[in-house]
């Protein structure tokens, strides 16, 4: 890799800024610039010295740049790669972090630039948005994919694979076919899921509002991403549009073979059909690196009195234990614990549990 490397980001929010706090995190090899549509969000970042070159809305300061990475929706691509063009330099690679390759690259192909064009995906995120929540840390150990063309050149690929790298990011190569296809499954249908699942509640609860109030555990965890925005997914699915559709479909598929076995009273089938779920999601929680993110919980049983948490999280201060959340577990239908707490990574989460069991509390992971 080169020595200086200049790094061009067209959007400024939770993934552009987090590319940018990332790489200037990692030593003075990388200069950024970048260009947001809130010309105050920028000026932020330039006085956080998260970015050093302010970029103007007719994009000329890009043309310094050896990589752009484009961090805005699909929607609004076509824009932005009008006002790029002029300035990029031929050998310049561009990349996206869309969670769609198959529209992308066709708007990269319809611009011309579908040689310069390396699609880019990478699985991490947060329900929050905005520069405000971008972290340094928000790819570390995180799949990060890439699309690269039949045509794409090598050192090209390997300038953007390193930067990955850079970012402590995981990349793993597949056509924009096989991206999407994946994608649909573990990430677009289960937002839609989410979200039928949380309309549906809505829906059947009463006037005194039990549902919702009893809302917890499960029901929690799995609507978790139904908080995401709007916008954004509404975007997602109208741009991943047919594999989502054929995903739906084989669930749809699913759910009436569910049903026809819950209507026969099948014991057997029930069991197998529950088993089968559970080893294929143990499976892949006990992935090393896994694109479903591992969640560092735990659970800790103690008296539900006053100042509990606040005594819980010096004890794990005082030991340099940093988490990451904290709680009360309202709902004891799947839990044996009355406080549940998120630690960051696992050396973390073993050293809380060890701390906190010490201290006589009952401790499990979640």
């Amino acid at each position: 890799m080169k020595n200086d490397v200049t790094i061009g980001l067209a959007g400024l929010g939770l993934i552009g800024g987090s590319i940018a706090l990332a790489l200037k995190s990692r030593d003075d090899r990388y200069r950024i610039a970048a260009w947001d549509r809130d010309r105050e969000v920028v000026d932020k970042a330039l006085s956080d010295r998260v970015v050093d070159i302010a970029v103007s809305p007719d994009f000329s300061e890009f043309g310094v740049c050896d990589i752009v990475f484009l961090c805005v929706p699909v929607y609004a691509m076509k824009d932005v790669l009008e006002r790029l063009k002029p300035h990029i330099r031929s050998d310049c690679v561009i990349t996206d972090v869309g969670s769609t390759k198959g529209d992308v690259s066709l708007i990269m192909a319809e611009a011309g630039v579908s040689n310069q064009f390396i699609g880019g995906h990478p699985l991490a995120g947060s329900e929050k948005s905005g520069y405000s929540a971008a972290k340094a840390n928000l790819f570390e150990n995180a799949y990060y994919v890439i699309t690269p063309g039949k045509n794409t050149p090598e050192h090209n690929k390997q300038l953007l694979l390193s930067v990955i790298r850079d970012l402590r990011a995981i990349p793993l190569e597949m056509t924009p076919e096989e991206h999407d296809r994946a994608t649909a499954a573990i990430s677009h249908v289960p937002h839609v899921v989410a979200s039928l699942l949380v309309n549906l509640v809505r829906e059947l609860d009463g006037p005194d509002g039990y549902m919702k109030t009893i809302a917890a555990g499960g029901f929690k965890d799995i609507t978790r991403i139904a908080s995401s925005s709007p916008d954004l997914w509404a975007g997602i699915c109208l741009s991943n549009r047919e594999m989502i559709l054929k995903t739906l479909s084989e669930m749809e598929g699913q759910l009436s073979d569910f049903c026809e076995i819950l209507k026969d009273g099948n014991r057997d089938e029930l069991i197998r059909f529950f088993t089968t779920a559970r080893a294929f999601r143990n499976s892949i929680a006990d992935m090393p690196k896994s694109i479903i993110e591992r969640q560092y919980d735990i659970v800790v049983d103690v008296e539900d009195r006053p100042g509990i948490i606040a005594t819980i999280a010096t004890a794990l201060a005082q030991k340099g234990i940093n988490i990451k959340n904290i709680g009360i577990v309202h709902s004891r239908e799947n839990e044996e614990g009355a406080l549940e707490i998120r630690f960051e990574d696992e050396e973390s989460m073993k050293a809380g549990m060890e701390t906190l069991s010490a201290l006589g509390y009952g401790v499990k992971a979640r």
